[in-house]
Parts: C-alpha cells; structure tokens; sequence
C-alpha cells in the first residue's frame, strides 16, 4: 500500500479534547436521542444550561460508547455550531479531533468504518443492557493511513454522497412543512362548525409493535423511537400507517406507507377509513405528547391516553380534498427517501474498500 502508513488512532486524534463551558451558561447541547443511525449530520439541538457532559466543537466527531447506542449507528459530525463556539452532550459520547495534517472528513469515515467501529463494539465491558466501549482500547487501534491529499480525496468521495443525502434531507423537510401548513389552513383555519367532535379511537386502531431481534437481515426497515433501525426478513404491517413512540422520545412521530416492521416500544396504527392516514399523522405530530408523559424515569405514552384525543372529524369531502392536495408532496418526498436509500447503500458499500486501501481514488468518477 504505497504512502499508507501505520498508525495508532490516538497518534492522528484527540480524544475527548478538552474545552470548557461554564457551569450554568446556556448552551447548545446534542443529546444522544438527536443521533439519527449511520447519519452523518446532526439536525436538532437544545438550548440548556450546562451542568456537565462532554464538550466539543464544529468538525470533531462523536461516537456512542454505550450499548445500544453505537451498534445501531449512532456517530455524528457536528456542525451545528458557531466557529469558536463550545457545546456539549451525553456524558456516553466519544469526541475525536483531527490532529494536524489529519483531514477532519477522513477522521468521521474512519470513525464509522469497520476499522475503529468493530473493535470498538467488540470492547464493550459492564452489565447487559449497560456496557460501554473501552476508550483506551479505541486509542491503539492501528490504522493505515494515508497521506493528507488522499484522505482528502477518499473523505471527498463519501461527503459527496452525504452532501446529497442531506439536502434530500432538507427538501423533505420543506415538503413535509407545506403539508402541515395546509393541514393548519384547512383544519385550523377554516375548520367548519359543522364538523364532528370525536376521539382519536373514532379513527384509528394502535396496535403494539413486536421484538425484531429474532428476525433475519432482509428488505424491509425497523422503526423505533430513533428512526430506522435495521431491515428485516419480514414486515409486521404492510399498509400506510402512523407510528407513535411508545417508549422514548415521545415526539418522534412517523408515516409509513410501505412495509415495515415496529419494535415494541412503538406503536403502529390502522385506519378505520380511508384517506385519513396523512390527516392523521399530521394531527398527532401537531400535539405535543412529551407533555402527556405518563412515565417517570423513561417517557412513557399509553393507548388510553392516545385514544382519549380529542380530534374534530373533518367529512369526507374535505379529507379527500387534503389528501389529493398532499399526495403529490408525499409522492416527492417518497422518491427523494428511496434514492437516499441508494446513496447510502453505495456510501456503505464504497467506506470499507476505501478505508483499506482496496480502491485507487484516482479511478472514482462519481
């Protein structure tokens, strides 16, 4: 491998550099249920006081130490930041920064390769269910590294994917909002006094997700409370539907309208008529169910308190309307999610050989 050389991690990376935040000044802060799985950028923070955590700045990477966290994907790029500015995050993160002459790119990559990520997962000690990666094991990995132009170039070739990932990203977004505001028009503003009063139960049915631990690698997406989890062999539902956290971040509510498998701490539903489905989701995703959390040290949603909302019926007419105004926006939003899937697919396929050497950069046209 030529101009490859052998290096220990902590040779090209600070780990966990040390910054600092007052006690008490607002901050932004990146807590672990912002993480989306094998995802590169980082789309939600808060504002909070600091009382403690890890600390870093734009362009370090942080990595899950804690089981299960890190094996379902969970490392970040940050750049939701200010340059200079300082924020913080579970005190269950891994934060590395590029040494000098390391590209900072190159270092996210190498990060989520099987190269750091495998032996990382394979050093975890603890009890079940609680057991956290050995940092000092993480510091002397050896790794073959190349030289500073040709990190750039391989990093180069994967945040190309990401780049595109992450404005398909942002278009949905958009799309999803213009939904929601015509949903507000029709339903909020120009909701008619003639339209019936009922219960979230008039219109669907919550059915329990199920363990998918047993299940094979195959096709169709797990969802929980954090978004796709794996793919599975076989699906638990096969109609559109709306999935609601049952455990977890109450708030992160989804639509699916394609076979899908929901883990047991969500919920998924059916609809008791047709053309509601999209009304639905953008119903329960306007409530705010944080508020109704029915836990105590994790949040907890329940059937009966979902059932037990209260939601004005719109006829038939009106929802046939809504959803032929926000089906072409789904339909997009739908397109852009599959080629997404494809970006990623060929990012995955792409990050290993790359990071061992196996593809001349040189050779890449993409």
């Amino acid at each position: 491998m030529a101009e490859w050389f052998p290096k220990r991690l902590d040779e090209i990376v600070e780990f966990n550099p040390r910054e600092t935040i007052k006690k008490g000044v607002t901050a932004k802060k990146i807590a672990m249920d912002k993480l989306q799985p094998f995802c590169r950028d980082i789309t939600e923070f808060e504002l909070e006081p600091f009382s403690g955590g890890t600390k870093f700045r734009n362009g370090d990477t942080i990595m899950a130490r804690i089981t299960p966290c890190l094996e379902n994907g969970k490392t970040a790029k940050v750049n939701v930041l200010d340059d200079g500015e300082v924020g913080f995050g579970s005190t269950e993160y891994i934060v590395f920064r590029a040494k000098e002459g390391v590209d900072a790119d190159f270092v996210y990559y190498l990060i989520t390769s099987p190269l750091v990520r495998e032996p990382a997962i394979k050093s975890m000690v603890g009890s079940s269910g609680r057991q956290r990666v050995q940092t000092d094991v993480v510091q002397g990995i050896t790794v073959m590294v190349p030289t500073l132009e040709e990190q750039k170039a391989i990093a180069g070739i994967l945040k190309l994917l990401d780049d595109k990932i992450a404005v398909n990203r942002k278009i949905n977004d958009n799309l999803e909002q213009q939904a929601q505001a015509v949903y507000d028009y029709m339903f909020f503003t120009n909701a008619s006094s003639d339209w019936q009063q009922g219960h979230l139960s008039d219109l669907i049915t919550i059915k329990y997700g199920k363990d998918h631990k047993k299940l094979a690698d195959g096709n169709y997406p797990v969802y929980g409370s954090g978004g796709i989890m794996r793919y599975v062999e076989r699906p638990l539902y096969d109609k559109e539907s709306v999935l609601i956290p049952r455990k977890g971040t109450l708030n992160n509510v989804m639509y699916a309208n394609h076979p899908f498998w929901s883990v047991d701490t969500m919920f998924y539903t059916e609809m008791r008529m047709p053309n509601i489905a999209k009304f639905i989701y953008h119903f329960v995703k306007s409530k705010n169910l944080a508020s109704m959390n029915a836990g105590s040290a994790v949040p907890s949603m329940t059937t009966d308190i979902l059932n037990a909302m209260e939601v004005i019926i719109p006829s038939t007419a009106e929802l046939e309307e809504f959803e032929t105004i926000v089906s072409s926006m789904y339909k997009a939003m739908q397109e852009n999610n599959i080629q997404t899937t494809k970006l990623a697919e060929l990012r995955d396929s792409l990050l290993p050989k790359l990071m061992f050497g196996e593809l001349d950069v040189s050779d890449l046209d993409l």
